[in-house]
């Protein structure tokens, strides 16, 4: 029984490493896993499963992005020829690999294809699951006009060529589970809270701050500003697993993915943000409402160790918010595994 895990949007190791800790518990469930992935570009992980080809989207020039939508627009999902063309590409993958259970992390192409033929089930961070609603709601202010006529063109396109339910139903498959947090989920009020399952690293230790520790960081090999920051700041960057990367730190400094910040979140630990996507601006700014975090989009060498002091400042919050969120910090994976086991039983064979 095969299991198909994709993912085509998006960069960063979440995506992969979400996906290859559910792959381990499944094949303890008689599943036999099959990737088809955007990038095997793999840090920190044993990865010795089978891989396919996985289609990649018409990237169509980059836009700033307001909705979801935009991010799909920009991806060709308004484009109807564009879109049957890499719609047929993801159905010639499931004709050769025969799934019985696809798992989809930021992967909407595969969603779609697999719509009524596949049981599908949609994982990811907070905004990469969108709710399900036929528009979604503006996350950046003020939305320029062709934002809402990006919204109108892709829910036109998904609607010829796939169903007319609403898209963000659609793109949640048959079941869908966040891998975070409601405090930092921008669609949380259009949420139920059964949908989250913390994150795939859980439970973390929770004394992993240190006040006379050094600073940790992790930042994208593409961010503009990772030189500038490496040299002034000098914080320790080797790439490990989580609890190791962040133990006896005083501050974490990175990009603001939503796996690092939570981690930092639910072990206490100030966090610098440095963000470049919208969804990384989104966290950012939860968690410095939270008082846990200093944003900084335009590092200068004063501004950098200004805000250096000012996030480091903030550690006795941090301690406070990993105690009032500690219920967050346990694994929750089994729930996910327990609604894989079911769709397969339970859906309804062509």
């Amino acid at each position: 029984m095969k299991v198909l895990l994709g993912w085509e949007l998006g960069a960063g190791q979440g995506h992969i490493q979400r996906l290859v800790a559910l792959a381990q518990i499944l094949e303890t469930q008689g599943f036999e896993p099959v990737f088809a992935l955007k990038a095997y570009k793999f840090k920190g992980i044993s990865f010795s499963w089978q891989t396919v080809f996985a289609p990649r989207l018409p990237f169509l020039g980059r836009q700033d992005s307001y909705t979801f939508t935009d991010i799909l627009e920009n991806f060709g999902f308004g484009n109807v020829n564009l879109l049957r063309s890499h719609l047929q590409s993801w159905q010639s993958v499931l004709a050769e690999v025969t799934p019985s259970l696809i798992i989809a992390d930021h992967a909407p192409g595969l969603v779609l294809a697999a719509y009524g033929k596949i049981p599908t089930i949609v994982i990811g961070e907070c905004f990469t699951v969108p709710p399900l609603v036929e528009s979604f709601p503006i996350l950046r202010f003020p939305a320029p006009p062709e934002s809402a006529q990006h919204q109108e063109r892709v829910n036109a396109t998904v609607r010829e060529l796939v169903s007319d339910s609403p898209l963000g139903k659609l793109l949640n498959g048959d079941a869908s589970f966040i891998f975070g947090i409601p405090e930092l989920d921008p669609y949380q009020h259009w949420r139920d809270r059964e949908k989250y399952v913390s994150l795939h690293i859980t439970p973390i230790p929770r004394d992993l701050y240190r006040a006379d520790g050094l600073s940790w960081a992790y930042l994208a090999d593409h961010y503009p500003y990772r030189e500038l920051v490496l040299q002034i700041l000098k914080p320790q960057c080797e790439f490990k697993p989580l609890n190791e990367g962040l133990a006896r730190k005083s501050l974490a400094i990175h990009n603001g993915g939503l796996t690092t910040a939570i981690a930092c979140l639910l072990t206490g630990i100030p966090q610098l943000i440095l963000p470049i996507y919208l969804e990384q601006h989104l966290n950012a700014i939860a968690l410095s409402q939270l008082g846990v975090a200093k944003i900084m989009t335009k590092p200068t060498w004063d501004k950098l160790l200004s805000a250096q002091a000012e996030a480091s400042a903030l550690s006795e919050n941090a301690q406070v918010q990993a105690e009032r969120l500690a219920h967050w910090n346990q694994n929750l994976r089994k729930i996910v595994v327990k609604t894989c086991l079911k769709l397969v039983g339970d859906y309804p064979c062509e």
